[in-house]
């Protein structure tokens, strides 16, 4: 039984309400600093449509460390048995007071912005507590960065000022926020305060309906988390293989968490737009006309060979590994009715073909990938400049990838 609604409507309902919220808070905060005069501000130079277009994928990039936060590690400090959950949220607090300025790479001198950063966390950290909902924090986020940075031109987190404005801050660094911005300073915190107060006042409004979702949120975070994994282990065999037969060597091991939050903003598009195609239509489509899975899934899959092989540069493996990307996703969406685990298995093999295991990924290499890569061998083994999308590995462990989603089909059948 398919289920066709990604995004239920209580959580499309809580995304609208979480960007209004955080676009208010933002123009909000701005015009409070000008009528203060804490702050200047005049139209900047750069087109107004470039600086938005440009805003969401930096936006994209600060909401990468708290999603870690809010997906894993409060959801595990949820788990532990304390006497009351508000332990959960101020252990979470503590963690994200340590972890976030490493994780967007900010130092920070001052006491009041350690206790800004906590009480960011511990706003944010509500609604997941309060009702398991990641979409509300996440939506604030993304438009309170939106308007403070990208219209207003104000600094937020490790993101300068550059937006349709050009605005200079002047005054304290309690009233500023220095290099953190004004979100993270004295009136920044107070208005977070007042949020937080609403919430809780407010809650069975703000978090109505939410219990009914509880097991679909679950079960599409195991799918996403599922495929993440069988896309890690065939990069990881794929890895390996290079290694053995000298293919390549590795010449240095540098963990970023930049790299995988830039594979947030290109990778991750390129994944839902690769199975809204192939997998929510066409696959959709075929099993209208044939009525088996399993053979619109391998319509689908020719219909991805063909497309690829009337592109310029392609060979048979790229053609080839394109199919079996395409038959392990379109296999993982009539096994369970859902997009998240072929949205999954695509962006894991990108995410860990290039950040992760410094692999070049069509022809590109990423620039700040965790392992870095040299290759001693240019040939089909290795897919010399093309990558492992051009080489024998690369196949085989699409090929052992989609072995395994055809395994966990078969399993959700019996």
């Amino acid at each position: 039984m398919f289920e066709p609604s990604l995004i239920s409507f209580a959580s499309w309902r809580r995304v609208l309400l979480g960007a209004g919220v955080g676009a208010v808070f933002g123009a909000v905060l701005t015009a409070f600093l000008a009528l203060t005069g804490a702050l200047s501000i005049a139209p900047a130079s750069m087109p107004a449509a470039r600086v938005l277009a440009e805003s969401l994928a930096h936006a994209c990039q600060q909401l990468v460390p708290w999603l870690l936060l809010w997906l894993i590690v409060l959801p595990a400090l949820l788990r532990v048995r304390f006497a009351q959950p508000w332990l959960a949220l101020v252990l979470y607090t503590a963690l994200a007071i340590v972890l976030i300025p490493r994780a967007i790479d900010v130092t920070i001198e001052s006491t009041s912005q350690l206790v800004a950063v906590g009480i960011f966390a511990l706003v944010t950290g509500l609604p997941i507590v309060r009702a398991n909902d990641v979409w509300l924090p996440a939506s604030f986020l993304v438009s309170l960065h939106v308007v403070t940075v990208s219209v207003a031109g104000l600094p937020f987190g490790s993101s300068a000022g550059y937006g349709v404005f050009d605005s200079r801050l002047t005054g304290d660094v309690l009233l500023t926020g220095d290099r953190m911005g004004p979100v993270f300073g004295i009136f920044g915190m107070l208005g977070l305060a007042w949020l937080a107060g609403a919430m809780l006042q407010h809650q069975r409004m703000v978090f109505a309906g939410t219990e009914r979702l509880w097991r679909s949120r679950r079960d599409a975070l195991t799918d996403f988390a599922f495929g993440l994994a069988i896309a890690a282990a065939a990069v990881s065999v794929m890895f390996m293989g290079m290694l053995v037969t000298q293919q390549s060597r590795v010449a240095g091991v540098t963990p970023s968490i930049s790299a995988l939050s830039a594979s947030l903003t290109t990778s991750l598009p390129a994944a839902v737009a690769m199975q809204c195609l192939y997998s929510y239509v066409l696959v959709s489509v075929l099993m209208l006309l044939v009525r088996r899975g399993w053979i619109a899934v391998l319509l689908a899959t020719a219909v991805a060979i063909s497309d690829h092989l009337m592109g310029p540069g392609t060979t048979m493996f790229t053609a080839a590994g394109a199919g079996a990307l395409t038959l392990a996703g379109g296999v993982a969406f009539v096994a369970t009715g859902r997009l998240w685990m072929p949205i999954a298995l695509i962006y894991g093999w990108r995410l860990f073909e290039g950040p992760v295991f410094g692999f070049a990924s069509g022809g590109m290499v990423t620039a700040q990938s965790w392992f870095r890569q040299d290759i001693l061998q240019y040939t089909a083994l290795s897919g010399g400049v093309h990558g492992p999308d051009a080489s024998v590995f690369g196949l085989v462990a699409k090929l052992l990838m989609a072995g395994a989603v055809i395994a966990f089909a078969r399993k959700e059948r019996q």
